[in-house]
């Protein structure tokens, strides 16, 4: 008989997000495995069913208030909550996986497990506290987070972080991470998407959020108005929206800086397969999936020491760069990679290799394999 796994997220597709797609691509590879996969969420939309089987895999929508629906998931417990509570205990279930474990959903996992005489596996995608850049509010959110993170921690031992900084950020709740269960790449878009140099231009990429907390962008911007007057075969490529994109659309004119707005994600896999740098600073999460794909496509990465999976990509120098989060530091690494084209390409290369060979579904879905056999072992 099948095992089956239940997976308990706050959101999950069609909401957007670095840990929705990481649920659904793990979730195929262990369907493919031959897995009887459950995945119970919330309907954050009306036009969602509580109940439906996509691609095989059975999903659960828990009902939710509809005050910051969108934001933070408060589950309505009606009577439709308890029977599709009801539902989910009866399922077969083996093994638990909790996923942003301060949403409701992923605590209400740990809580089923338990009942059941198990131990959910707890999946950290952060590397440092939420914030809404309001000192008095941020201090009330980290009192939060302590809150339920010792709910949880009352529920399982089980922790992981999806990258080296997820799993260190783990030790500030007294947390000792079992391993990683690390965010991933598709082999199939690298095969499939064709990697194009423009070979008389050095082109400069980020893709992500315009917003204030992300300063990164705009010491990006500031460093390379520098830079272009150094140099004449360059150019820089802004993917994304935000509050801060009509702000620097007006202070940027330059005809060598693009800003193309939100792009659909293949538009993004354009812009990295062309793209020779890419440089994501002062971003907070487990495992940045817009740095991954730009490493994958043959990019040199500029990251901070903030950026989730930077250390996973980059374990020295001849993979990569992670700097400080400040202009002078960007400007010397810049500098230092477009004076040598060979060189760029050679770490562009190897970064590449590292991630294709070791960041993929497959590894991902076989590291949940291995955790599962060690939970079977421990009966």
């Amino acid at each position: 008989m099948n095992k089956t796994v239940a997976i308990f997220n706050g959101y999950y597709l069609p909401h957007l997000g670095g840990v929705e797609r990481y649920t659904y691509n793990v979730s195929k590879k262990l369907h493919e495995r031959g897995y009887n996969v459950i995945i119970v969420t919330t309907q954050h939309s009306d036009d969602l069913l509580n109940e439906e089987v996509q691609d095989g895999i059975k999903i659960y929508r828990l009902p939710v208030k509809n005050i910051w629906k969108n934001r933070y998931p408060f589950l309505k417990k009606n009577a439709l909550y308890h029977s599709l509570i009801k539902k989910i205990s009866s399922e077969p279930i083996d093994y638990y996986i909790a996923n942003t474990r301060f949403h409701l959903p992923a605590l209400l996992g740990t809580e089923l497990a338990k009942k059941k005489g198990k131990e959910a596996i707890v999946i950290e995608h952060g590397s440092s506290y939420l914030t809404l850049n309001q000192p008095i509010l941020d201090l009330f959110l980290q009192k939060i987070e302590h809150w339920l993170i010792k709910k949880v921690k009352k529920n399982t031992s089980l922790f992981y972080g999806v990258s080296k900084e997820a799993s260190e950020w783990l030790k500030t709740f007294n947390i000792h991470a079992k391993g990683t269960l690390p965010n991933a790449v598709s082999i199939e878009e690298y095969n499939n998407q064709k990697i194009e140099k423009v070979q008389d231009k050095i082109v400069i990429s980020y893709a992500g959020r315009l917003i204030p907390q992300m300063k990164g962008v705009e010491i990006l911007l500031s460093a390379f108005e520098k830079l272009s007057k150094e140099r004449e075969d360059l150019e820089l490529i802004i993917a994304g929206d935000g509050p801060l994109l009509k702000d620097v659309r007006t202070q940027y004119q330059q005809e060598n800086i693009k800003f193309l707005g939100r792009l659909p994600y293949e538009g993004v896999l354009e812009l990295d397969a062309k793209s020779d740098i890419f440089v994501l600073m002062s971003r907070s999460e487990g495992f940045a999936t817009a740095m991954l794909e730009a490493a994958m496509l043959e990019n040199v990465v500029i990251a901070t020491p903030t950026v989730g999976g930077a250390r996973d990509i980059m374990p020295d120098e001849s993979y990569g760069f992670i700097i400080e989060n400040s202009e002078p530091a960007l400007l010397q690494t810049l500098r230092k990679i477009i004076a040598d084209k060979e060189e760029m390409r050679r770490i562009q290369k190897k970064v590449s290799k590292n991630v294709v060979e070791n960041f993929t579904w497959e590894q991902s879905a076989e590291a949940f394999v291995k955790v599962f056999k060690e939970l079977d072992e421990k009966k």
